[in-house]
């Protein structure tokens, strides 16, 4: 599971990466009004850009990192129902409990009739 998780991580950072680019115009625009909100709280304009590139960095990883475990549950969910269908589709074993104790009584019963 932690390699699945490790690989879908990857994934959904790198799809999620390919719509947030420089010079786009969404994320240009983010960028701009999360600097003028952080650049009150900073010691100038290019600390607050770089606090809200990293924000914006760490919103993505969140993202990646919530589609990663909902793909996870997916894989999860999908076994487990697998297995179920599995399970019903098996035949009954040649032996089971019930017939434990009539096996007893034969071999007791064939024990009894060699001495």
């Amino acid at each position: 599971m932690g390699h699945f998780i490790a690989d879908r991580e990857k994934l959904h950072s790198n799809l999620l990466g390919l719509h947030v680019q420089s010079g786009s115009w969404v994320t240009d625009e983010n960028l701009h009004q999360l600097a003028a909100g952080l650049s009150a709280k900073s010691s100038g304009l290019m600390a607050a850009t770089g606090r809200a590139a990293e924000i914006i960095g760490s919103k993505l990883r969140l993202q990646a990192y919530s589609l990663t475990f909902i793909d996870a549950f997916h894989l999860v969910a999908w076994t487990c129902a697998g297995i179920l269908l599995l399970t019903a589709l098996l035949r009954q074993a040649p032996m089971n409990f019930a017939q434990i104790s009539l096996l007893q009584q034969a071999f007791i019963s064939s024990q009894r009739n060699k001495s």
